[in-house]
């Protein structure tokens, strides 16, 4: 098995902590592991996996070179450059390309994409699930993995299984955007819908047919050589893998996970996946609290002080402190429009 981490994202829903420039993936939280950092170490524990193909583009080259360098074992890690930003199904085809001509990937072997930005626990269980999955890859089959949703997720997309394809894998029913809050109540009530992990398995040789059959512009794009397509990525669609291929074809399984996952698409999901002192504060940095409860507070550089605060999020960095009620996090991207707007930001 091989991987391909797509680490080419950038994204400010972490903001003032990440900024364009330096997106959620390069960031760690205060253990000095960064999470694509943790996304590698993920994977070189697992056994059976040979290779590990980082795909990011120009603007974070030098940024995930430097974080390598700090990993152990990197000598398995190849870092793939793509030419500007183009979304996952091009990052992905070019991927493929890339595992092909410079680590000799057979159409048959399995490969799996994941994001360069999660985290998950017990590492154990998701190493198992790929190892039950290589069978039914050979079945020409695509696998994502649902994650079982432990509480009403407004930041993430849903899968809804249908009916059983093996012990493991459902067959998929429907694909659902982010939810608004009420509809996200309900579907922690059913058990057929799962969160939308963004993570696939599948041969390369399904994801050619699948590609020519369901994403046919995509698929022409792609040139004869490896070198060739860098040559003219520019010219590819600008289009997500859910949207050009998950969403459409028949060949789509779900793989649920009994773990413990996060995208950490939020402070309150970073919140809700910290280790908490006995007043349920998450505190990361210089942090003097006195009676404050259930509260998440970092601070980069300077002290912090609170007095009687609870159900707060409080980001200190250089340039900016960010202040929350916890709950409200998911509205940071209104936040950003208003300083773009006001301030002529740069983020």
């Amino acid at each position: 098995m091989k991987a391909v981490v797509l680490a080419g994202g950038g994204g400010t829903r972490l903001w003032p902590l990440s900024r364009e420039s330096f997106p959620k993936q390069f960031i760690h939280f205060g253990d000095h592991i960064s999470l694509l950092q943790k996304t590698i170490q993920r994977l070189l524990r697992i056994p059976f996996i040979d290779d590990i193909i980082i795909s990011t583009n120009s603007t974070y080259e030098l940024l995930v070179r430097q974080q390598i360098r700090k990993i152990s074992r990197s000598e398995k890690i190849k870092i793939l450059t793509e030419p500007c930003r183009k979304n996952t199904a091009p990052a992905i085809c070019l991927s493929l390309q890339f595992l092909q001509t410079f680590c000799k990937a057979s159409p048959n072997e399995a490969i799996l994409v994941i994001p360069s930005d999660h985290l998950m626990e017990p590492e154990e269980t998701f190493s198992q699930a790929l190892k039950q999955m290589e069978e039914v890859v050979n079945d020409d089959r695509i696998i994502t993995f649902g994650i079982q949703p432990t509480k009403p997720e407004t930041g993430f997309g849903y899968i809804r299984i249908g009916k059983m394809y093996n012990k493991h894998t459902f067959e998929v029913a429907q694909f659902v955007e982010k939810p608004d809050l009420q509809t996200a109540q309900e579907y922690i009530k059913d058990s057929s819908y799962y969160w939308n992990s963004g993570m696939f398995l599948f041969s390369i040789k399904t994801f050619w047919e699948q590609l020519k059959t369901y994403a046919l512009i995509l698929s022409q794009s792609v040139q004869d050589t490896y070198q060739k397509s860098v040559e003219c990525f520019h010219q590819m669609p600008e289009v997500s893998i859910d949207y050009a291929l998950m969403e459409k074809s028949s060949k789509i399984l779900v793989c649920p996970l009994n773990i413990s996952w996060s995208d950490i698409g939020s402070w309150d999901s970073l919140y809700d996946v910290m280790e908490k002192d006995i007043n349920k504060n998450v505190k990361i940095g210089r942090v003097l609290d006195v009676d404050t409860k259930n509260s998440l507070i970092i601070s980069e550089k300077r002290l912090i002080s609170t007095i009687g605060l609870e159900d707060m999020l409080i980001v200190e960095t250089a340039d900016a402190i960010f202040i929350a009620k916890k709950g409200e996090s998911q509205k940071v991207k209104f936040l950003i429009q208003e300083l773009i707007r006001k301030e002529s930001l740069e983020l």
